[in-house]
């Protein structure tokens, strides 16, 4: 019996020695899946802002070509004879005045 106390205390020394070397290696575990968690989900909001970024360019470009649209001369040219009543510019009857 005696023999087993002294063998229980060994293993029980051995054990605390070890201690604080199995919870350091428990700690850094556990930082490890904390960092693993949060790394993720940076990761998946980068994605989603890259998506959102590209949706956003696509549609600057689709209203840039709509305002090029808009915007000719040939479109403004036809609303002004059509809606607007206005002739087309007869350069031979303009006087232009110098002020000099």
């Amino acid at each position: 019996m005696r023999e087993l106390v002294i063998e229980l205390k060994k293993d029980l020394s051995y054990i605390k020695k070890y201690t604080y070397f199995w919870g350091f290696i428990l700690l850094m575990a556990g930082v490890m899946v904390l960092y693993n968690q949060y790394y993720f989900h940076v990761d998946k909001q980068i994605v989603e802002l890259t998506q959102i970024k590209g949706q956003l360019t696509a549609k600057k470009l689709l209203l840039q070509k709509e305002i090029s649209k808009l915007s000719s001369p040939e479109r403004i040219n036809k609303i002004a004879k059509q809606k607007l009543n206005m002739d087309t510019v007869d350069y031979s009857r303009v006087h232009f005045i110098d002020t000099k």
